[in-house]
């Protein structure tokens, strides 16, 4: 049987009666990096997975255990198979030799002569690279095919498409979308609220794109300075102005065969608005101090917080420059309106945050507070509080924008028995708050308390340092 698993294209893996590793196959190791000569015979099948040992479906089906099973899937849709007699299945998401992975895993027992259980085989399936596996021969036409819409079908169950992560329906919907974008070569323009995720929006359109082995080069629109935008953008020549001392790659050259990822694209000036339009148009364009015409094959996508129709009432954005870029819109929901997606994101950033330490336990009162908070800053947001948390032992919000509500006493790790991650970084930071209040307070006293020459003294701001002064309670 298992010459037969070394030929799937599928990772697959068998575990004996004892737990231990019998098989590896090929594409189990390309997948997770490691080598059946160091996993065989062991026990370490939950290491690509889990920051933890636990059991994965493959041991549970050993033990014919379905409680346990349900109980350590249950958001990841646990069900019996409908293609393998007695196999198990679920998905879930993971971070593997630094590439995101939305994985389907089933596993069935394998049985003796006599039928009695003697192992299990688990089938792993990469969902995210499977979605986007049509031929991009579509170019930008939406509509997709029978079996492309099938593919599609798959993330109503998905948790995780590339970057991004959230079952909600609100997501489900962009997940579709972004889909049926990648799928496409059509310019994308993705709306949200800041800390929504836009970026992540467009490296996961281009990661599962056809364009997915050239450039993503992303720019801030906002950040650069209209006298060298046109220079930043177009590159130049050696000698063009200057302190133009070799000949320079622009942005749009550095995409060619790629993406180009426009962020705040809203703020774009109109002048250069026209000369972006005859790229977009096919006419190319020459960079600065130069006479030879680039074409660059590239897909722009364009990300704003602002309202781009307003924006063309208000002579802002051309007309003709919105309607090129207005192909194929992405509308992000804010986190108040995915709320359903709490607990998957705050678990992928407390098992991110933790550093390779075991994760803390988040307790009811902790996620009753989480599902409590109207996150103005969306999902930035939440990973700044929750990176505060595991790092101060208290969760704690900054209220901000029209929609803030007065907020409680902030939870203390003292709520919760700490964990051992908690204790290391709680003795750490009261020992880092301890030296850094002395060295105020003698600097402040070799000053005679003069507040400007202390801080310069120690190489901050005086802001920075009466907020520290109240913050340690010096007075």
């Amino acid at each position: 049987m298992f010459e037969v698993l070394d030929c799937s294209p599928l990772p697959q893996f068998a575990v004996g009666s004892n737990n231990r590793i019998t098989y590896w196959n090929k594409a189990c190791e390309l997948m997770t990096g490691l080598k059946a000569t160091e996993m065989i015979g062991t026990d370490r099948h939950w290491e690509p997975f889990y920051t933890r040992k636990r059991p994965l479906v493959a041991d549970l089906i050993l033990k014919n255990d379905v409680k346990q099973f349900l109980e350590l899937y249950k958001e990841k849709n646990p069900g019996q198979s409908k293609i393998i007699p007695n196999a198990w299945e679920a998905y879930d998401f993971f971070t593997m030799c630094g590439r995101p992975l939305s994985l389907y895993f089933m596993a069935a027992p394998i049985r003796d002569e006599r039928g009695n259980i003697v192992g299990a085989v688990e089938t792993l399936h990469d969902l995210s690279g499977q979605l986007l596996s049509w031929d991009p021969k579509y170019g930008a036409h939406p509509a997709l095919q029978a079996n492309q819409l099938k593919q599609v079908a798959v993330l109503a169950n998905n948790f995780q498409l590339g970057h991004l992560i959230g079952k909600s329906q609100p997501m489900q919907e962009v997940y579709t979308t972004i889909a049926k974008a990648a799928g496409s070569n059509a310019n994308v323009i993705i709306y949200g609220e800041s800390g929504t995720g836009k970026e992540l929006v467009a490296k996961t359109i281009h990661e599962l794109s056809s364009r997915a082995h050239h450039n993503f080069v992303a720019v801030n629109c906002s950040a650069i300075p209209e006298t060298l935008i046109e220079s930043e953008f177009f590159g130049y020549t050696k000698g063009a102005f200057t302190g133009a001392a070799a000949d320079r790659e622009g942005y749009l050259d550095r995409a060619d065969g790629g993406t180009l990822f426009l962020d705040e694209i809203g703020d774009i000036s109109l002048g250069m608005q026209v000369k972006l339009l005859r790229v977009l148009e096919g006419n190319g364009f020459c960079p600065v101090g130069g006479r030879e015409t680039h074409l660059p094959n590239l897909r722009i996508v364009g990300a704003t917080s602002r309202d781009m129709e307003e924006l063309v009432r208000e002579g802002k954005i051309r007309k003709d420059f919105y309607y090129r870029i207005h192909v194929i819109p992405v509308h992000l929901p804010p986190l108040r309106h995915r709320k359903d997606d709490l607990g998957l994101l705050t678990s992928h950033f407390v098992r991110n945050l933790s550093m390779g330490q075991r994760p803390p336990e988040l307790g009811d009162d902790l996620m009753r507070r989480l599902a409590a908070h109207h996150w103005p800053g969306n999902v930035r947001e939440l990973q700044n509080v929750l990176h505060r948390y595991l790092t101060l032992g208290r969760l704690d919000f900054t209220p901000e924008g029209p929609h803030s509500t007065p907020l409680p006493a902030p939870i203390t790790a003292a709520h919760e028995a700490p964990t051992a991650y908690q204790e290391t970084e709680g003795r750490l930071q009261h020992a880092m708050a301890s030296f850094e209040k002395e060295q105020i307070v003698e600097v402040l006293n070799q000053t005679h308390w003069h507040r400007s020459r202390a801080a310069s003294l120690l190489g901050i701001s005086r802001k920075t340092l009466f907020r520290k002064m109240r913050l340690y309670g010096i007075n």
